[in-house]
C-alpha cells in the first residue's frame, strides 16, 4: 500500500506539473498574440482622427498639419510629434492628442485668442496673452484695446507685450468697470505700461506686478480730479492735475 500510495503522489506531482507547464506556455502564448495586436497588427490600426475645440481653423487644416499615420497600429504612433506639428500653427495655444481606443486619434486644440491689437508693419495684428502677434484684422476689432508698443527689440517687444496683455486681461476680470474707462494702452518696456483713460486722463501702471494693489489703489485715486494717475508704485500713489 506504501509503494502504491507513493506511486499514486508521483503521478500527481506530475500530472501537476504539466499543467502548470502547459498553463504557462499558454499564457506566454496569449501575451504574444496580444503584443501582436496592439504594435504590429491592423486591428487596433488607426481608423479615424477628431479634432476639438476649433474655432476659426479649418479641420483639413489641422489634419494636414497633423500628418496622422492611417493603418498604423494605434499603440505605435508617436502623439508627441502631432502635438509638435500642429503646435506650429500660429493659431494654435496649446494642443494634447491622445489614443482613443481602438481606432482613433484625437486631437484637443486650444485656439490663442486676442486680448489686444496693435499696428504691426502695417497691419493691424491681434496679440494673445503670451504677447504674440498671431492673426491679422482687416480693420480694428471691436471689443479690444489698441495696444502701441514702442520697442524694436524683438525679444524686449514680446515680453513688453506679454505684460501689457496681462494688466488688460487683469483689469478685465477684476474691474470691468475700470475697463470700460480704459481707451488704449501703452509701453515702451515691459515696466511702462500706461493707460489711456476717457476724458484724457492717464494711469501710469508701471510693471504687470503687484496688479491687485495697484487696482486697489486706483479705484479711490480715479475719485480725485488730475490729469495722470501714478500708480506704479502702489504703495506711493501720486496724481498730476
Amino acid at each position: 500500500m506504501t509503494a502504491e500510495r507513493f506511486s499514486e503522489r508521483s503521478r500527481a506531482e506530475r500530472r501537476r506539473r504539466y499543467f502548470r507547464v502547459a498553463l504557462g506556455v499558454l499564457v506566454v502564448a496569449a501575451l504574444g498574440a496580444l503584443a501582436w495586436m496592439v504594435w504590429f497588427s491592423s486591428v487596433l490600426a488607426v481608423r479615424d482622427v477628431e479634432v476639438s475645440g476649433r474655432t476659426t481653423l479649418k479641420q483639413a487644416q489641422v489634419l494636414r498639419v497633423a500628418q496622422v499615420p492611417q493603418g498604423r497600429p494605434l499603440a505605435r504612433v508617436d502623439v508627441g510629434a502631432i502635438e509638435q506639428r500642429v503646435s506650429g500653427l500660429d493659431r494654435v495655444d496649446t494642443v494634447e492628442v491622445g489614443r482613443s481606443w481602438p481606432h482613433t486619434i484625437s486631437i484637443s486644440i486650444v485656439e490663442r485668442k486676442s486680448v489686444v491689437w496693435a499696428r504691426v508693419d502695417g497691419q493691424i495684428r491681434g496679440i494673445d496673452r503670451n504677447g504674440i502677434a498671431f492673426r491679422s484684422y482687416g480693420s480694428p476689432p471691436k471689443g479690444l484695446l489698441e495696444a502701441t508698443i514702442d520697442v524694436t527689440d524683438a525679444r524686449d517687444r514680446l515680453q513688453t507685450a506679454e505684460s501689457l496683455a496681462s494688466v488688460v486681461t487683469l483689469i478685465g476680470r477684476k474691474d470691468p468697470g475700470l475697463r470700460e474707462q480704459v481707451e488704449s494702452v501703452t509701453a515702451s518696456s515691459k515696466d511702462s505700461i500706461e493707460l489711456k483713460l476717457t476724458k484724457g486722463r492717464t494711469v501710469v501702471w508701471g510693471s504687470r506686478d503687484d496688479g491687485g494693489r495697484k487696482l486697489q489703489v486706483l479705484t479711490p485715486l480715479l475719485r480725485l480730479e488730475a490729469s495722470r494717475y501714478d500708480v506704479s508704485a502702489p504703495d506711493q500713489p501720486t496724481t498730476t492735475p
